[in-house]
């Protein structure tokens, strides 16, 4: 990402760009950072051409390129989803990989929102004369420095782990719900009890807090946060998806932890979670026994069938399932 501010900043742009990876908010950050700078100002629309979806052949996409600039020192090419990073559609990635490498003087590819073969000849040619920028979902450290900065430090660090930890990870929801938090809180200092006020915590979020008071026997607060989730909007059916779900992951960390004594780094590239995900899910499984915890994942799948076929009214089957574990 420093090399894209770099270009920018010096206006020396390179032949072709590839932005991707799994944190969305960047990925369309950095990408209108380019398509914001790339083509002069006053000219943008006629220097730039969009090409989204699987629907373009590499000759039209490369026919665009071939239009040298119209007042201005650069022409961008903007190729989204077009499934020429992966498998499926050989010929045009082929065709491409070649128009790549002879990319005219004054000529921008920005290629981006792709699934990534490394090993693909269009990856690999975009490399050699350009950056490819993979950019993940961001660790939890690098989310609170993100959000202090963002809120111009009105958010302590506790703070804004507290935020981080509430609101959830996913860096588009944590953006809003800052605004929202900034607007709630005016001039004054943000505090803990502001983000509680202001802000709507994340499914996941809910779903881990309502997990932990089961385990700590605290009916009243799992029953409390899921009657909250229910009057957000969240659908029943979906609720108990996601508890099945952190009871699944509770049982395969804790596994993973006593049978081969992975460390949470371990247990995070086996099960393809974030560290503190898995780190979280340690501390909350002691509170169940693994016995335990597959019972409650089989009876979760039970209550799934129940309710679908109309054996229970959704809203009760899930409370039963909530009643029955935080006892």
């Amino acid at each position: 990402m420093k090399e894209i501010e770099k270009d920018i900043e010096s206006r020396n742009f390179k032949k072709a760009y590839l932005i991707y990876g799994e944190e969305d908010y960047l990925i369309k950050r950095y990408t209108e950072l380019l398509k914001k700078n790339v083509p002069d100002e006053a000219n943008a629309v006629m220097n730039t051409d969009v090409f989204e979806g699987i629907g373009y052949s590499a000759e039209k996409i490369g026919a665009a390129g071939d239009t040298a600039p119209f007042f201005s020192e650069y022409r961008l090419i903007v190729v989204s989803n077009s499934g020429l990073f992966k498998e499926g559609r050989k010929a045009d990635t082929g065709e491409m990989a070649e128009i790549v490498k002879n990319i005219p003087d004054g000529c921008v590819y920005l290629f981006t929102n792709e699934k990534v073969d490394k090993r693909n000849s269009l990856y690999k040619a975009v490399k050699k004369v350009g950056y490819c920028c993979e950019i993940n979902y961001r660790k939890s450290d690098e989310l609170i420095s993100w959000v202090k900065e963002k809120s111009g430090n009105r958010l302590e660090g506790s703070t804004a782990a507290y935020f981080v930890r509430n609101i959830g990870t996913d860096m588009t929801h944590l953006a809003v719900e800052l605004d929202k938090l900034t607007a709630y809180a005016g001039n004054n200092k943000i505090t803990n009890r502001d983000i509680d006020i202001a802000c709507t915590k994340s499914a996941e979020v809910n779903i881990f807090n309502m997990v932990a008071a089961i385990g700590m026997k605290n009916t009243e607060k799992a029953l409390e946060i899921y009657n909250n989730m229910i009057f957000e909007g969240e659908e029943p059916i979906g609720i108990l998806s996601m508890i099945a779900r952190q009871f699944r992951l509770m049982l395969q960390c804790g596994y993973l932890q006593v049978k081969y004594k992975y460390n949470a780094k371990q247990i995070s590239a086996e099960l393809k979670q974030r560290e503190f995900v898995v780190s979280s899910c340690l501390n909350q499984a002691k509170n169940f026994k693994i016995s335990v915890l597959m019972k409650a994942i089989e009876d979760c799948a039970q209550c799934d069938t129940n309710i679908k076929s109309g054996i229970i009214a959704p809203k009760l089957g899930v409370e039963l399932i909530i009643l029955r574990y935080s006892k």
